[in-house]
C-alpha cells in the first residue's frame, strides 16, 4: 500500500478520469501498473482546479465532456482496484464536486470501491478532523498538503489527521512547472520531518528522471502527474507506459 519512512523512492502517478476517455483510463491504468507504478491518482475532473497548470485544467475540461464525475471515478476504482491488487488508488479531487456528492457518503462509497486515500487540496485539516474517526473505520487515508508557507504550529496540526504519507507541495505556484531542489528545499523538507512519522510525498515540478535522482534518499513518494499527462495526450496511453518504464529505469528505480 503506502510506503513507510526511509523507505526506497516510490513514483505516484496520475489518470484524468474521462481524458481522453473513461475506456483509454482503464488501458493507461495498466500501463502504468505494468511499467512499475503502484500508486495512482484518479482525478475526479473539475471545472476550476485552482491547483493544476494548463497540462491538467485542459485534461479536466477534456474529461468533463466524456463523462468524467464523481461517480465515474468510483465506477472506474472499483474496477481497476479489482484488476490491480497490488496498486494503491488515491481519490484526487476538489472539494466541490466531493461535497455536492456529500461528504460522508463519498468516503463511504469511497472506500468501498478500493479507495485507499485521497488528496482534496482545498479541503482543509479543520474540515477533516470531525470525520476522522470514520476514516480510520473506513481504512482511508486522507492524504494532507503542506506547502513552504505552512507554519509549524499548523504542520503539526495537519500530521496529526494525516494518514498514509503527507504531501509536501515543493513550491508555490501550480502543476507542471520545473522545481529546484536546493538547500531552501531541503531545509523546508527537514523542517516537515521534524512533525512526522509518516513517509513524504513531494510534487509540483517532478518532470524528469534527473529530477527522481534528486529527491531519492529525500523523500519516499515523488508524484509524477503533469508529465505524464503531456506523454498521453501527446503520444497516446501506449508509449506514455513505455516512457514511464524508460523513466523508471533511467532513475535507477526499477
Amino acid at each position: 500500500m503506502f510506503p513507510k519512512q526511509n523507505d526506497r523512492l516510490q513514483v505516484m502517478s496520475h489518470a484524468v478520469v474521462g481524458f481522453p476517455t473513461l475506456e483509454e483510463n482503464e488501458k493507461a491504468i495498466a500501463g502504468l501498473v505494468d511499467s512499475g507504478v503502484k500508486l495512482i491518482e484518479l482525478q475526479v475532473p473539475f471545472s476550476d482546479p485552482v491547483a493544476d497548470g494548463h497540462t491538467l485544467v485542459n485534461a479536466c475540461y477534456e474529461a468533463l465532456k466524456t463523462g468524467g464525475s464523481v461517480k465515474a471515478t468510483l465506477e472506474l476504482c472499483a474496477k481497476v482496484s479489482k484488476q490491480h491488487p497490488d496498486a494503491s488508488f488515491i481519490l484526487m479531487s476538489y472539494l466541490n464536486p466531493l461535497y455536492r456528492y456529500g461528504l460522508e457518503q463519498l468516503f463511504r462509497d469511497a472506500a468501498a470501491a478500493g479507495f485507499k486515500g485521497m488528496i482534496i487540496p482545498d479541503m482543509p485539516v479543520e474540515q477533516f478532523e470531525p470525520f476522522m474517526p470514520l476514516l480510520d473505520e473506513l481504512g482511508l487515508a486522507p492524504i494532507l498538503m503542506v506547502t513552504p508557507n505552512t507554519s509549524d504550529e499548523r504542520v503539526a496540526r495537519i500530521a496529526k489527521s494525516a494518514r498514509g504519507m503527507v504531501y509536501v507541495v515543493s513550491r508555490m505556484g501550480v502543476t507542471g512547472k520545473q522545481t529546484q531542489w536546493g538547500e531552501e528545499f531541503h531545509a523546508y523538507v527537514k523542517r516537515i520531518r521534524q512533525h512526522t512519522d509518516l513517509p513524504l510525498a513531494i510534487g509540483f515540478g517532478v518532470r524528469a528522471a534527473d529530477d527522481l535522482k534528486a529527491l531519492t534518499g529525500t523523500a519516499e513518494v515523488a508524484a509524477f502527474c503533469s508529465k505524464y499527462i503531456e506523454w498521453q495526450r501527446d503520444s497516446g496511453s501506449d508509449v506514455a507506459a513505455q516512457k514511464m518504464k524508460t523513466l523508471l529505469t533511467d532513475a535507477e528505480l526499477s
